[in-house]
């Protein structure tokens, strides 16, 4: 699997990242057993997938085989809008379980660390002492996707995680100033976010369509209503354009590659919920059941 530098630091990671599974169940499918989530981690790592992702729960499935140092293998964690008091701590938690001595990629909000100086000391301190190699902020809430496309990355982060896909566009105003400035670019949301099956996502109309029916297609149906002003947006495109002639469901490894062709992009993190999801991903021919 490709390689790319990640901004100025001395990683090279996967095009392709293991995303935080727990939102992919939670979305669409529930979750598999916990071998299957082992199947899935080892199946990554045999495609050459180095990048794996941690803060939503399930990095307890991460199988031994792939704890320890080692210079090719590479962890994110997110932690979003983490307590000064307490960051510290998480953060060696999550050394101790991966059997490390320092996170590759820790991700905070963008917000948060505008805003929270106490935070922002606190990880200034683990970037200092080496227990966190590089600083990833998250452009998840509108206002931080803004500032992104109007002013590009913070100076004093090695990279962004960013929404880019097919439907949602808007970003690449701040991915060429990325870019430009030699920074990291991690995606997230390349699938629309996972919270609709692909199928019924990529077969509706979205010319036509509107929030109503992502309420509608979601397994979650009402429950996603709160964060609608999210995923519509994400959804809301021309997903057909991914087919070939005679297709009527474009596989999904096609909408990836889509956004990793974006020069910008370093790495693009979708979570899977089985390893036939993960092979179909990556561009493997599936047989369809």
């Amino acid at each position: 699997m490709e390689r790319r530098r990640f901004g100025s630091t001395d990683m090279e990671l996967s095009v392709l990242g293991l995303g935080g599974l727990l939102a992919r169940y939670e979305g669409a499918l529930g979750h598999p057993p916990p071998e299957e989530k082992r199947r899935i981690y080892l199946r990554a790592a045999e495609l050459g997938v180095n990048l794996f992702d941690m803060g939503y729960g399930d990095e307890v499935h991460i199988p031994d085989e792939l704890k320890g140092e080692d210079q090719e293998r590479h962890f994110s964690l997110k932690l979003g809008a983490p307590d000064a008091e307490t960051l510290a701590d998480v953060v060696d938690g999550h050394l101790r379980n991966i059997r490390r001595e320092r996170i590759d990629i820790l991700r905070v909000h963008h917000v948060n660390w505008m805003t929270d100086a106490a935070a922002r000391d606190v990880i200034s301190g683990l970037r200092e002492s080496g227990k966190v190699r590089s600083l990833c902020l998250i452009r998840h809430y509108e206002a931080d996707q803004h500032a992104y496309v109007d002013a590009g990355p913070d100076a004093d982060a090695d990279a962004d995680l960013v929404i880019y896909n097919r439907a949602c566009r808007w970003q690449e105003p701040g991915l060429d100033l990325a870019r430009a400035a030699g920074k990291g670019v991690v995606i997230m949301k390349a699938l629309g976010g996972q919270w609709l099956p692909w199928e019924g996502q990529v077969r509706t109309d979205w010319s036509t369509a509107g929030p109503e029916d992502v309420i509608r297609l979601a397994p979650l149906g009402e429950d996603l209503r709160d964060n609608l002003s999210l995923v519509y947006p994400t959804v809301n495109g021309p997903w057909q354009e991914l087919c070939e002639p005679g297709e009527e469901v474009p596989p999904t490894h096609r909408a990836i590659n889509w956004v990793q062709e974006n020069p910008a992009v370093t790495s693009v993190l979708v979570a899977f919920a089985s390893v036939a999801e993960l092979e179909e991903g990556v561009g493997m021919e599936v047989p369809k059941t």
